[in-house]
């Protein structure tokens, strides 16, 4: 006991008793077991590395690393429990500038010196000697299977809250959380954007908070609390903007309650109903297929011909422009079909000269040509058994379609300077953003090529003729770069989403994904605002000055409804918008869309233009 009388003091807030109960009974377990997280040994030498591998071995896994550098590199890499470094405490203390000396990290270590004197060091409390506890060699095994032990706890208990934290962060649904005296502990980037919060909310008593539905929540949240029973499905209508217009929400408050039956708070589940009233428009169609995204007409039936195509051979031609997800499509072909465990090969025709493109697809033999070194296989037999994938044919020379013509009349090939057959079992997606048809009436593309590639035609539209696709597409590039840059962006706003309807896309879902990916970069906020847009895209639409874009800026051009307005008038904006709502019967929503504004744009002009409901 005297070992964890030293770490008592060292390792506070531990389960000791637990921790010495596993300690006395792993002695009579064998073997010893085996810990997640690994030591790592950092500028040990070779002589106390064979000592401490004999006696370590058992317990874990051992890595190294020789410089501070190297170490670093293996913290980020390895998931690392403990390290032990070969250098009396001092030295450690005054040379190595390690990432572990910072308050909060998870990662304990020990140093030994010449002497083979151990002495203990947590995370954060490097310069104070009091907080240093030495041991003995004969201490060693014991000691560092109890380190792996609370490493063990600590890291998988922060593991498991970053994990909450991200389910929280990725879900549309507000969540909320307090503790027992109403004070805000977590709120995920979906409450905060659905609820009214006043300035920085966490810390604070959520029963301060005034703005949209958040009374009404925290009223719930009480009374979970005090009669510790769970409320499921409590309905609110929650103000959300100008005029009397509200959002009904669902919410679900459950009390957090410990092993002892004590209440510590409460949590709240707020769903939009909103949304979900859209949902069943479109239930019945697939959303998404492999990698493709999409719900529209178009879509779904790229989707059913893929998988009736799947299992076949059929050489398949995949049309479409440039960015549309061609390659997508090709990759649905293989993966969903018999092929998926062969490989799939991918070929950029236009990316490689032809001497070279010949070499790449059908292979060469040794002394073909200068550099030729050795026997190669080509493309078309290392996918043997699975796909390739010819992207861009329309580029190939006419006497490149002329072999190729060959393999997939014949499926048989020669590498470049043999003239052995080789026959390859593989099937051929090709695609092209060009005119094949045109091509041939030019002479640039051999006519019996096209019709042996064009078995069966997939054509993928273009992004502008598929709009109902693109708020699936905003969201799952939004998943995407949440991940990728470390953000927490719930979506885009309403303007932002009218802009993206009312764009050509010429670049396809590439420059969607590309304006979507400039965005993260540069907002610091929950939604993605105009301003966050790159200026290429903005300065296409209707606004005075691009530069100047802010989240008031909106898409504010209106369209006469009449010819007779006098155009040079004050007074016309004003008779198209009363005409525009006398039309529609003075509905705010309809008024927006036949006029192409937003509503709120609609809801600030009739206030500077003073017209009243």
């Amino acid at each position: 006991m005297f070992l964890w009388d030293k770490m008592r003091h060292t390792v506070p807030n531990i389960h000791f008793d637990r921790v010495v109960t596993q300690m006395t009974t792993r002695q009579t377990r064998q073997p010893p077991p085996q810990y997640p997280y690994s030591v790592l040994l950092v500028g040990v030498g070779t002589k106390l590395g064979n000592r401490l591998n004999a006696a370590l071995a058992k317990v874990t896994a051992l890595k190294r690393a020789t410089t501070p550098e190297t170490m670093e590199i293996a913290l980020k890499r390895e998931p690392v429990g403990l390290i032990i470094i070969e250098v009396p405490v001092d030295k450690v203390i005054e040379e190595y500038a390690l990432p572990f000396t910072r308050t909060g990290h998870g990662v304990p270590l020990l140093a030994i010196d010449t002497k083979e004197s151990v002495t203990l060091l947590q995370p954060g409390t490097l310069r104070h000697e009091s907080d240093r506890s030495r041991f003995s060699w004969p201490e060693l095994p014991d000691l560092v299977a109890s380190l792996l032990h609370l490493s063990t706890w600590r890291l998988d208990a922060a593991l498991q809250r970053e994990t909450l934290n991200a389910v929280t962060n990725s879900i549309q649904e507000g969540v909320i959380v307090v503790d027992r005296q109403m004070i805000l502990h977590s709120i995920n980037p979906a409450a905060l954007n659905a609820c009214k919060f006043e300035g920085t909310a966490l810390g604070c008593s959520l029963l301060s908070q005034k703005g949209g539905c958040v009374p009404n929540v925290a009223a719930l949240l009480k009374r979970v609390i005090g009669t510790m029973k769970a409320e499921l499905n409590v309905h609110f209508r929650c103000p959300t903007g100008p005029g009397d217009d509200k959002t009904e929400i669902h919410v679900n408050a459950t009390p957090l309650i410990d092993y002892l039956g004590h209440c510590h708070g409460a949590v709240a589940v707020i769903l939009d109903r909103s949304r979900v009233t859209a949902i069943p428009e479109v239930i019945h169609k697939r959303c998404t297929f492999h990698h493709l995204i999409g719900v529209s007409g178009p879509m779904q039936e790229i989707y059913e011909m893929v998988e009736s195509l799947a299992n076949m051979d059929t050489t398949t031609l995949i049309t479409g422009e440039s960015g549309v997800g061609k390659e997508l499509v090709a990759s649905a072909l293989h993966f969903k079909g018999r092929r998926a465990h062969g490989p799939m090969v991918k070929v950029n025709c236009s990316a490689l000269q032809e001497t070279l493109l010949e070499s790449e697809l059908f292979g060469h033999v040794k002394g073909a040509f200068t550099g030729a070194v050795r026997d190669r296989p080509g493309r078309f037999e290392v996918a043997a058994g699975g796909t390739i994938f010819l992207d861009e044919i329309g580029d190939i020379s006419l006497s490149m379609q002329t072999r190729l013509l060959r393999v997939l009349q014949e499926r048989e090939l020669e590498r470049v300077g043999d003239s052995r057959t080789i026959k390859v079992d593989v099937r051929v997606v090709a695609a092209t953003n060009k005119d094949l048809t045109a091509q041939i009436r030019l002479g640039r593309f051999r006519e019996d090529l096209y019709f042996r590639l064009n078995v069966v035609e997939i054509h993928v539209p273009p992004l502008r003729k598929r709009l109902d696709d693109i708020p699936l597409l905003i969201n799952h590039f939004i998943q995407k770069f949440n991940h990728k840059y470390q953000k927490s962006i719930v979506g885009v706003h309403e303007g932002v989403l009218e802009m993206f309807l009312q764009y050509p896309w010429p670049g396809n879902i590439r420059e969607l994904e590309n304006a979507i990916e400039h965005a993260f970069v540069v907002c610091t906020q929950t939604l993605i605002r105009i301003k966050h847009l790159p200026k290429s895209l903005v300065s296409k639409r209707p606004c005075a000055d691009p530069i100047q874009l802010d989240e008031s800026c909106e898409i504010d051009t209106i369209p006469p409804l009449v010819q007779e307005l006098p155009q040079d008038s004050p007074q016309s904006e004003k008779d198209v918008i009363l005409l525009a709502l006398k039309e529609t019967q003075w509905k705010k929503k309809k008024t927006a869309k036949v006029l192409g504004i937003s509503r709120s744009t609609l809801y600030r002009k009739m206030e500077k233009l003073d017209i009243k409901s």
